[in-house]
C-alpha cells in the first residue's frame, strides 16, 4: 500500500512547500472510536464465498479505531481533510482523504478516496467440508488482509458554523473494491495417491455504496491564535458486496486443470462508525 501512504505525505507536505496556496484554518486532530460490521451470511454451496468468512462477531465490538487528522482551507472556497487511520493492530495503513468545494458557505460538493481493511479468515474450512474424501495437506489457517479501496463524491451541508460550533453533514456516493488476493490448497485423496490443487485468485470488482456522515466540532478554549476543542463524528456505510475470483483446479498434473470464473452472490454489507477526540486549530 505504498501509493496511498505516499499520497498522504505528499498532501501534508504541501503545507510546507506550497505557501502560495494560502493555507488557512489549519487543524490537527486525534480521535478514538469503534466500528461495527453487519454482514449477511449465506449457507455454503458448491463455490467458496469469501464474504461468509469475514472476521466479525455480531455480538461483540469489531474494531477499535484511532485517527490522526489534518484539515485546512485553501484558495477561497476549498478545503482538504486528510485522515490516517489505525485499527487494532496499530498499523497506519488505512486512510480517508477528501477535497471539498463550497458553492456557498453552507453548501458544497466533495470528492475523495478511502482505504479500509478487514480480515477474511478460516476459509480452509470450506475446503475440508467440500472435499470430505480428501485430506487437506497444508492445514494452516488461511487469512486475507483484505483492503477495500473506494472513491466517492459527496453533497455537503454545513448548517452551523458560528466560530465556536460547526456541524457538517455529508453523504458519500461511491464505488469500492477489495484488492486482489491469492490462496492455494493442496489435497490428497484418502487411501489413494490422487492429489488435487485448488488455486483462488480474487478480482478487483468495484461495487456502489452509500455512506452518510456527521461531523461536529466544538471549540472549548483559545490561547492567542490557537484554539482547542472536542470533536465527534459518525458514519454509516451500506452496500451489496461480493468477492469474485478465478478458481483453478489441477488434478495430478498442471496439464489436467479446470479454470473457472466464479461470481458469488452479493451480501448486504454495512459498517457503523463512531469517533470522539480532540483538535487544535489555528
Amino acid at each position: 500500500m505504498r501509493l496511498p501512504i505516499f499520497i498522504i505525505f505528499y498532501l501534508i507536505s504541501l503545507n510546507l512547500f506550497a505557501q502560495n496556496l494560502a493555507f488557512k484554518n489549519q487543524e490537527f486532530s486525534f480521535s478514538v472510536g469503534i466500528a461495527e460490521l453487519d454482514i449477511e451470511k449465506f449457507s455454503p454451496n458448491k463455490n467458496l464465498d469469501f464474504i461468509n468468512y469475514v472476521d466479525y462477531d455480531p455480538e461483540y465490538l469489531d474494531f477499535i479505531i484511532m485517527k490522526l487528522g489534518y484539515r485546512f482551507d485553501f484558495f477561497s472556497k476549498m478545503s482538504a481533510d486528510i485522515k490516517l487511520i489505525m485499527m487494532d493492530d496499530i498499523i497506519p495503513d488505512n486512510y480517508d482523504i477528501s477535497v471539498d468545494y463550497f458553492l456557498k458557505p453552507w453548501i458544497g460538493i466533495g470528492a475523495g478516496s478511502t482505504l479500509n481493511k478487514i480480515w477474511i479468515t478460516y476459509f480452509e474450512e470450506y475446503q475440508i467440508q467440500a472435499l470430505p474424501d480428501y485430506y487437506l495437506m497444508d492445514y494452516n489457517v488461511q487469512q486475507f488482509t483484505a483492503y477495500d479501496l473506494g472513491f466517492y463524491l459527496s453533497p455537503i451541508l454545513k448548517p452551523i458554523d458560528n466560530g465556536v460550533f460547526k456541524l457538517l453533514i455529508k453523504c458519500d456516493l461511491g464505488i469500492s473494491s477489495f484488492m486482489k488476493e491469492e490462496a492455494t490448497f493442496y489435497h490428497k485423496k484418502k487411501l489413494s495417491n490422487e492429489r488435487l490443487q485448488y488455486h483462488y485468485e480474487t478480482k478487483a470488482d468495484y461495487q456502489p455504496y452509500i455512506q452518510p456522515r456527521l461531523d461536529m466540532r466544538l471549540k472549548a478554549f483559545r490561547i492567542k491564535e490557537t484554539s482547542f476543542g472536542i470533536l465527534l463524528n459518525s458514519s454509516y456505510y451500506y452496500s451489496k458486496r461480493s468477492i469474485s475470483y478465478i478458481r483453478t483446479i489441477q488434478a495430478w498434473t498442471s496439464e489436467n486443470k479446470i479454470k473457472e470464473q466464479i461470481e458469488p452472490p452479493k451480501h448486504s454489507y454495512s459498517r457503523f462508525e463512531f469517533n470522539m477526540g480532540i483538535f487544535v486549530s489555528w
